[in-house]
């Protein structure tokens, strides 16, 4: 008789924690209003294909950067080849007829190819809501150590690249522009762009870059004058992993890491505050994880609905080697366990149209175990039962919020996700960007470039078993 009212009690625990869903993600939206249900989702399995798939000695998949064509709703992607010293650009051709990955459904093409450029790419797409679309990529120069962006339009089948630039350029060769960056276009197509801007004999700094068309402060050549260039927060090492996104209505919001006090920081403009971040340039800056060295390689989303929370950051705790994520509800809570790494650990956030978070991250299981790609939600998000398998129980939870599951598991010789981008479209499915790093010896290694979704298996998407 104990049994099963222990079982009842369990039940009804389970049915309040359903009614109750919380803050830190919107429980009250089941569907994501295109008539699927957020359940539906977990049940797709993950395929994955290359996008560019390399052979000893290429390193071709690094610095991987992603966004989904809001008109087509095809995945685009911008990436380091290090072989070449290329920044590369592709996209998904669903029908075939590409020039590179998996059955050749990708089209790749290098777009900058002057000098040692691409690292610390970032690409975001801007849409007219019609037939009209802008790309555009903000990267490093290495060879000029400059801050460079590229964009063109597009109606129709038709492209023009229009900007080649250079934004920032340094003015002694102590300094360095763009080592990180980060961009996104405001709602009137601007781009907009957060940047690190390290400083061998100096305090680095966290920049802003923002296209104003004329009397800005920065820009070289033919775009001198048109961009406007902010010291958002200075210090050691501030910057030096960042990430920004721009609410639907609003100023953008930056997290990053501030290298000289181990902080996870984040920066939004007020106008009128008092202290100001740097000087008087009207931007609140908050530490707000302090507990250790924390805030490596943040992921931030703005608000995407008036009732979402205002941002969302998932990132690094480097004293505890966790996967953390703060929304300003609940503060911070660990997520799962990611491991130690020498190189850098893939992480990428975005909310679905469901209102939840979805992180992609690299997990390390133990000192000789391969890196593999990972993916956390809320196990209200797609499971439907509420209880996770991760991580800790929010403030008001009373089971493991967090569900975390495998998405590729690596293999024999091959590392998953030391870079890593994901955007949550359509449907509420993962899109996921990232690299794969192949490592017999030292003399035999590669790095390619992969793409991971939950489909149907009756879709365009072949996948590749290994």
């Amino acid at each position: 008789m104990a049994r099963y009212t222990r079982f009842g009690v369990y039940l009804v625990l389970v049915f309040a924690l359903l009614l109750a869903g919380g803050n830190l993600a919107r429980a009250q939206r089941p569907t994501n209003g295109e008539g699927i249900t957020s359940s539906t989702t977990s049940l797709l399995p993950f395929g994955e294909q290359y996008i560019q798939q390399a052979s000893y000695p290429e390193d071709v998949g690094s610095y991987i950067s992603l966004t989904m064509n809001p008109l087509s709703q095809l995945p685009y992607v911008s990436y380091y080849d290090s072989y070449n010293q290329d920044l590369v650009y592709a996209h998904l051709m669903p029908h075939g007829g590409g020039n590179c990955g998996t059955d050749n459904n990708w089209y790749c093409d290098s777009i900058d190819t002057g000098g040692n450029v691409g690292t610390a790419t970032s690409i975001d797409i801007w849409s007219d809501n019609i037939d009209t679309y802008r790309v555009g990529i903000s990267y490093h120069d290495v060879t000029n150590r400059s801050l460079k962006y590229i964009s063109w339009t597009c109606t129709g089948p038709t492209c023009t690249i229009k900007n080649d630039v250079t934004i920032d350029d340094p003015a002694t060769i102590y300094v360095s522009m763009g080592n990180a960056t980060s961009m996104k276009f405001a709602a009137n197509g601007n781009p907009v762009i957060a940047y690190y801007r390290s400083n061998l004999l100096a305090d680095d700094a966290l920049m802003l870059a923002e296209y104003v068309g004329s009397s800005g402060n920065c820009g070289e050549g033919g775009a001198a004058g048109k961009w406007d260039c902010t010291v958002i927060d200075a210090g050691e090492g501030v910057g030096r992993y960042v990430s920004l996104d721009i609410p639907a209505e609003g100023m953008p919001v930056i997290a990053y890491y501030d290298a000289g006090n181990g902080d996870l920081k984040y920066a939004q403009y007020w106008g009128i505050v008092d202290p100001d971040c740097y000087g008087d340039n009207g931007y609140f800056c908050q530490a707000l994880d302090t507990s250790g060295d924390v805030g490596l390689f943040p992921s931030v989303t703005a608000q995407r609905q008036i009732d979402d929370q205002p941002f969302r950051i998932a990132y690094f705790d480097n004293t505890n080697h966790r996967l953390k994520y703060y929304d300003p509800d609940f503060g911070t809570v660990w997520v799962d366990n990611m491991g130690i790494s020498i190189n850098p650990m893939g992480i990428s956030m975005d909310v679905g149209a469901n209102g939840y978070p979805y992180i992609a991250y690299q997990q390390i299981t133990g000192e000789f175990a391969p890196a593999r790609l990972m993916i956390a939600r809320p196990a209200l998000a797609d499971m439907g039962s509420g209880i996770g398998n991760c991580g800790e129980a929010p403030p008001g939870y009373l089971f493991q919020y967090w569900q975390c599951d495998v998405v590729d598991n690596a293999g024999q010789y091959l590392n998953e996700a030391y870079y890593v981008s994901m955007e949550v479209y359509p449907f509420n499915r993962p899109q996921i960007a990232y690299s794969e790093f192949f490592d017999y010896d030292i003399g035999d290694h590669a790095t390619s470039e992969k793409f991971s979704t939950q489909l149907p298996l009756s879709t365009f998407l072949p996948i590749c078993k290994k």
